[in-house]
């Protein structure tokens, strides 16, 4: 059956679960046929544009012969054209994510890839097809990293303890790769800043925020009197126990800060965040927030004291996340040598 750009739309509607299972099966046929090196002509429809049919081969033959595998997809449109038999009539928008590894070169890449797709077929059987790329990003190396956020403090290192109403909480510091963020948590801290003030925001499974509250005008209150930008480098992640700057957007770090208490991270985010396999498998273990990285500058880790983030967490709260009766504050913050 032949595919016509021009096709009239009739009708668009929600897929069911058997449309996301014959297009997750073709999927995983196409990933089969691209780690075999094989060609990949019949998952492209028929009657196409030339330059769409070259697209589409192009793209996919660069991944010929490396392990493919399905990471997430989704149709974004799927709808009904006039002027076709019942098994020709659905044409579909969708989004694919697939994960390429390079064995010689030991790299790891997340591709994802917008297709105009058509399910093409007759009484004896319909699969569907390619019909043209409306967008595809370059990949993203999700190779592995190290990961030194969780290890103990060596012996030497300045940690931090903050004491609270419910306890101590002793964090390692990240000056190397948030040096601002550790320079102002320092000297307000030094200045006392903190001493007395409430964890303001409570989130039991997400965090405890504490700092000035949105809407008091002292959000902006920082060691560089203002603003300062975000520092959110591969190395850093929202780990259970990350302790990281709260913010209103890009580039609007003062003086919140917010610890992690999410002891589960949520298995729905990792298909669309192209993680680094390792910290993926360590979210995993360990729990943490993954939907924030890239958007908060992470600073310090918390290694002795969870079990006073998780009371502070545990405080009952108003529809504003704000503790009822007295909550828990911050008496003091100090510097010492492990």
């Amino acid at each position: 059956m032949a595919f016509d750009h021009s096709d009239h739309v009739t009708y668009q509607f929600f897929p069911r679960h058997w449309d996301e299972d014959d297009i997750r099966l073709r999927c995983q046929e196409l990933a089969e046929v691209l780690t075999a090196g094989e060609n990949v002509s019949g998952f492209i429809a028929e009657g196409i544009p030339e330059n769409d049919r070259d697209g589409l081969r192009n793209y996919f033959s660069r991944l010929s012969g490396r392990d493919v595998s399905i990471v997430f997809l989704k149709f974004h449109v799927l709808s009904r054209v006039g002027d076709t038999d019942e098994y020709n009539d659905l044409r579909g928008v969708l989004e694919l994510r697939f994960r390429v590894e390079d064995e010689e070169k030991e790299k790891v890449t997340e591709h994802t890839v917008i297709l105009q797709s058509s399910r093409c077929g007759d009484s004896s059987g319909m699969k569907w097809k390619f019909c043209r790329i409306l967008w595809n990003d370059n990949g993203v190396d999700v190779s592995p990293v190290v990961i030194h956020q969780l290890d103990a403090p060596s012996p030497g290192e300045e940690i931090c303890v903050v004491t609270t109403d419910a306890g101590e909480i002793r964090m390692r510091l990240f000056p190397e790769k948030a040096p601002l963020a550790v320079v102002n948590w320092k000297v307000l801290a030094a200045e006392g800043f903190y001493d007395g003030m409430p964890f303001s925001r409570v989130i039991r499974g997400f965090v405890i925020q504490g700092g000035a509250l949105d809407g008091s005008g002292d959000e902006d209150i920082s060691s560089f009197g203002g603003y300062f930008r975000d520092e959110v480098e591969k190395g850093l992640y929202c780990f259970n126990g990350a302790v990281a700057l709260g913010n209103t957007g890009p580039h609007t770090n003062g003086n919140q800060f917010f610890i992690v208490e999410c002891p589960e991270a949520d298995e729905g985010v990792f298909p669309k965040a192209s993680l680094p396999v390792n910290v993926e498998e360590t979210y995993r273990e360990a729990g943490g927030l993954p939907e924030l990285d890239g958007r908060y500058t992470v600073f310090g880790q918390v290694f002795q004291g969870m079990d006073v983030v998780e009371r502070i967490a545990s405080q009952p709260v108003d529809g504003d996340d704000y503790p009822l009766g007295d909550p828990v504050k911050i008496r003091g913050i100090e510097f010492e040598i492990f």
